[in-house]
């Protein structure tokens, strides 16, 4: 039987078995994401540089692990003559396709929510790092850009260095 078929034939179970075996792949593959979102948050909380550089590295691998895997699975649904999004509605239980599917997406929004989680520290120990860089040059606030006549761009207080005070 050939991968495009009618809609009034039924499904061949090995069909079945080949995307749920993709989504398989796909539940590892968001692991392993997830796993490494982890590990990137562990190292943001201890402020460790060394091991922020290993998460950062494997978040990227495991990024691209997970994609070219959803790739794969879109190919295979294109393949079959099925939409890339909600495919997997259209085959039977007995694989457990569906289940695997709600899975899926479900470590995907755990991988995004853990994601923005990390930006946002990200974001909070930047601007503290640069709240105490202003303390160390002279600066109690952040000021708004001041530009002299030549259109140059000046600070409105003089800044002494660290041995002046």
């Amino acid at each position: 039987m050939s991968a495009a078929r009618s809609d009034s034939m039924p499904r061949e179970t090995l069909s079945d078995r080949e995307l749920a075996q993709l989504l398989d792949e796909q539940i590892a593959g968001m692991q392993t994401v997830l796993s490494s979102l982890e590990a990137e948050r562990s190292a943001l909380a201890a402020r460790d540089g060394d091991a922020l550089l290993q998460a950062v590295n494997d978040k990227a691998n495991s990024l691209a692990g997970a994609d070219a895997i959803e790739q794969r699975r879109q190919r295979y649904l294109e393949q079959m003559g099925l939409s890339a999004r909600g495919g997997s509605r259209q085959f039977s239980a007995d694989a457990g396709v569906s289940q695997r599917w709600q899975q899926v997406l479900a470590l995907t929004q755990q991988c995004r929510a853990l994601n923005d989680s990390n930006g946002q520290l990200i974001r909070g120990q930047k601007r503290r790092t640069e709240g105490a860089l202003r303390i160390l040059r002279g600066d109690t606030a952040p000021e708004a850009a001041e530009y002299g006549p030549g259109g140059v761009e000046r600070s409105r207080r003089q800044h002494r260095s660290l041995a002046s005070y």
